[in-house]
């Protein structure tokens, strides 16, 4: 083992120091050591001899660590954007059929039937106030309403469960 190796293991609690000062972590502290200290190795040939190992070492510590950061930091803001970019709408083309046929069978009531369900159940005018209009019993409009939805409920073929 040469100098090189050894003046870097004396100066292992010297980067580990260091490093829980920039991490403020204990095992990121240890990981960027590691880092540090593959680095260094494979940079060996960088290092002029006779200048201060531990400046150097120190040096590239710090260096890796905000070369970290900022790939942290590079990633958070990748993820944020791609969350934000993919707004996926739920399906509604089955709404659609539905309220496609629902018109239909609508249409094919009894006009009586077809305007008490309109009038009493898409615009929710009170029983009262149509029957005052229309000049007709209460009893009658409910009467209307309940054949237009039992036929609506058969033309669509709704179970009576399902349609509850």
């Amino acid at each position: 083992m040469g100098a090189f190796h050894n003046d870097l293991e004396k100066l292992l609690p010297d980067l580990t120091r260091f490093a829980r000062v920039l991490t403020r972590n204990e095992d990121d502290a240890y990981d960027l050591v590691q880092d540090c200290v593959e680095r260094a190795l494979r940079k060996k040939a960088l290092f002029n001899d006779g200048s201060s190992l531990k400046s150097w070492l120190f040096t590239v510590m710090r260096n890796l660590f905000v070369s970290q950061k900022r790939r942290a930091a590079l990633d958070a803001r990748y993820v944020a954007s791609s969350n934000d970019s993919f707004h996926v709408q739920a399906p509604c083309q089955i709404d659609r059929v539905f309220l496609n046929e629902t018109m239909q069978a609508l249409n094919n009531l009894a006009p009586s039937e077809s305007q008490a369900i309109i009038v009493l159940g898409i615009y929710e005018t009170s029983q009262q106030d149509m029957a005052d209009a229309m000049q007709e019993p209460v009893g009658t409009l409910k009467s209307r309403l309940c054949r237009g939805r039992a036929h609506l409920k058969t033309a669509l073929a709704m179970d009576v469960a399902a349609a509850a």
